[in-house]
Formats: structure tokens, sequence, C-alpha cells
């Protein structure tokens, strides 16, 4: 078989065939590493091997057409797709596609089968690079698009959400630093009062820690309810922001 091939390569080629390699089944380590490999008939190696270690070499080389062997390729694939075992049809088309990577059905038919999105986008923009006019593939990858948009818009909206949930949590959990009256800036255009102290008074006596304590719980009340009203103020705001980016991914989706 070897000297067939080396005798005949140009018309070999010509019909579209290969040659395979066929290692002895007692054969060496370097033939067993030839074993199934597809060669042009005028790249084949010649048999037997010069660097067999276990001479005589046995090997050989048997005719090899890569069109019959995708061809049946392709229709276990498709009849494995269409059987639901879809597994062993998407091992099949990525045997068509080793073989033949411009195999427009294969391609097609992968698109089915592939996992992820992004994946059966490639397969169908690489129907279109193959056949621009393939209808059902123009149409496939529009609304694969169209789902991938979604999906992104979806998953930033709930990360929105999270975040201002968070925040909410936040403000419940947390104590606001209120200003008192007693605090805040002056009014514009008045002076600030600056109490006068005679140098005739005497000392003034130490308040007394009863005294303290009633001041504390008459001014306890005020700092308290403001806290309350800004707290509740800003959850409603927050709220209202939630609301309003719903509504806004409600509209994009229609």
């Amino acid at each position: 078989m070897a000297e067939n091939v080396r005798e005949t390569p140009i018309a070999v080629a010509k019909q579209g065939l290969k040659v395979m390699f066929v290692a002895h089944p007692d054969s060496c380590r370097v033939c067993r590493g030839l074993q199934g490999r597809i060669f042009d008939p005028r790249e084949a190696p010649p048999v037997p091997l010069e660097e067999c270690l276990t001479p005589p070499c046995r090997c050989r080389y048997e005719w090899y057409d890569p069109q019959l062997v995708i061809s049946k390729l392709l229709g276990a694939g498709v009849d494995a797709v269409k059987g639901k075992r879809l597994e062993e049809g998407r091992d099949l088309l990525y045997q068509v596609i080793d073989l033949d990577e411009h195999n427009e059905k294969a391609w097609l038919w992968l698109s089915g089968v592939v996992e992820g999105i992004d994946g059966r986008i490639v397969c169908l923009e690489n129907v279109l690079a193959i056949d621009p006019q393939h209808g059902l593939a123009a149409e496939g990858l529009r609304y694969l698009k169209s789902q991938r948009r979604a999906q992104g818009t979806g998953e930033k909206t709930a990360r929105n959400i999270r975040a201002a949930r968070d925040a909410i949590d936040h403000i419940r959990s947390g104590r606001s630093k209120v200003i008192t009256l007693r605090e805040s800036s002056p009014v514009p255009g008045k002076p600030p009062q600056t109490p006068v102290v005679s140098r005739s008074v005497s000392p003034a006596r130490p308040v007394s820690h009863s005294v303290t304590r009633a001041v504390a719980r008459e001014r306890a009340p005020a700092v308290s309810f403001t806290a309350v009203f800004l707290s509740v103020l800003l959850t409603v705001l927050l709220l209202l922001l939630m609301l309003a980016a719903l509504m806004y991914v409600g509209n994009l989706l229609r």
C-alpha cells in the first residue's frame, strides 16, 4: 500500500482521497504514535518507517475518503440530536467541524446543542460567514443577541436593587448624626449673641446632677424624633428610586 501511495500521489489527491496510517498490533512506540493519523498522499512518510524501533516495520496505509467520513459523522450527529441524545450529538458534530470547519450544516445543528448563549451566537455567526444569505441563521442570531442584552439588563437591575436594599438596612441598623438647634449656624444677617459676664457677679455655682439629668430628659425626645424622621425620609427616597428603576426596565423589555 505504501508503494501505491508513493507511485500515484497526484492521482489519489485529485480524487480527494487521503491516507490513514495503520500501526501493526505489535508495533513500536514510534509507529503507535502515528496510529490513525491522516496524511495527504504526497506528504505521507514512506513505510516501512526508518524510525521504527522494532524492524522490520509491518505498518501500512489505508485509503481514506474524508467526504464519506464527514457525511457519516454528520448524519449520526443529526440523528443523535433529533433523538434527544444531546451530548452524543454535540461530540459527533464537533468531529465533523474538526475535519471540515466550513461545514455549514454542522455549525447550524451545533448551535442548537452547544451550551451558553455566547457559544450559540458563535455557531450562527460561522454559518453566516459561510453563507451570508442564510435566513434561518440570521433570524436566530438576532433573537440570541436580544436575549443576551435582556439578560445583561436584568443582571444590572438586580445588582442595583441589592445595593439599595443594603443601603436601607445600613440606615435602619445605624445611628444618624443629628445636629440640634443649639449647634446649628446663626441666622444670616443676625450676629450671634455672646453672653456678657459681669465682673461683679460671683462665679456660678456648680449645677447639681439632678438638674443635669432633668435637662437631658427634656432634650432627648427632640433629638430622637429628628433621627427617626430623617431615617424614614431616606428610606422613602430609596424605595422611590427602586420603583423608578423597575418601571424603566419594564419599558425596555416591552
